[in-house]
This record gives C-alpha cells, sequence and structure tokens, in this order.
C-alpha cells in the first residue's frame, strides 16, 4: 500500500528533504542524456514497477540505449526467490541476454578503431 512505501522510504531515507535527491529517486534527475546502457527489470506485481518503467522511458526518450523488461507474475524482491523460480530464470535470462548484446557492441566498437 502507498503507506508502507512511505514507511519504507522513511526508513531507507529518514531525512524527508533527501527523498527528491535523483541518487534516492533517479525520476527527479534534470537531465536524462548520456547515460551507459541500460536494463529496465519490473516486477508485475511490485508497487514500485510503474516508476521504474517511467525511468526507462525517460531514459529512452533522452536517447539512450534502454530495454525495458517486465517479470510476468513477480512481487518486489523476487530475483532473491531460488533461482528454479520461473520469474529468477526469466530475468536472468534478460541480463545474459543483455550483456552479451553490450559485450558484442563493445568488441564491434574495438574492431572499427583503426
Amino acid at each position: 500500500t502507498n503507506v508502507e512505501v512511505q514507511d519504507y522510504m522513511a526508513l531507507y531515507v529518514p531525512n524527508p528533504a533527501q527523498r527528491r535527491d535523483p541518487l534516492v529517486a533517479p525520476l527527479m534527475a534534470k537531465d536524462f542524456t548520456n547515460q551507459p546502457s541500460t536494463l529496465v527489470l519490473s516486477a508485475e506485481l511490485d508497487l514500485l514497477r510503474d516508476e521504474g518503467e517511467a525511468y526507462g522511458r525517460a531514459l529512452q526518450q533522452a536517447g539512450n540505449m534502454v530495454r525495458i523488461h517486465r517479470v510476468e507474475e513477480a512481487l518486489h524482491g523476487f530475483i532473491a526467490l531460488p533461482w528454479m523460480a520461473r520469474s529468477v530464470r526469466d530475468a536472468y535470462e534478460q541480463m545474459n541476454d543483455f550483456l552479451g548484446e553490450e559485450r558484442k557492441g563493445e568488441q564491434r566498437d574495438r574492431e572499427e578503431k583503426p
């Protein structure tokens, strides 16, 4: 619930003035340009899902390379579940694919340099 989210925020960042800092709330950043390639994994049943996906879209709109993937039927913190859980396997497949693409891009960049 919203009350629970606010309670967790108070524990995470006790000083209310710091809660709008982009290091705490990335959507508060004024500039989203020149960011590294980014993978945003969201959990379908997470209260923070929409904010995570909005951050990914903000990065995309600023011209960054971003992949946004929603893990179906997953809760906040699902990544701590056993590896055999479908949601965890899905997330790790996304991470492996993303990192593999990044590695290929880095290799291509090195090959193209004189």
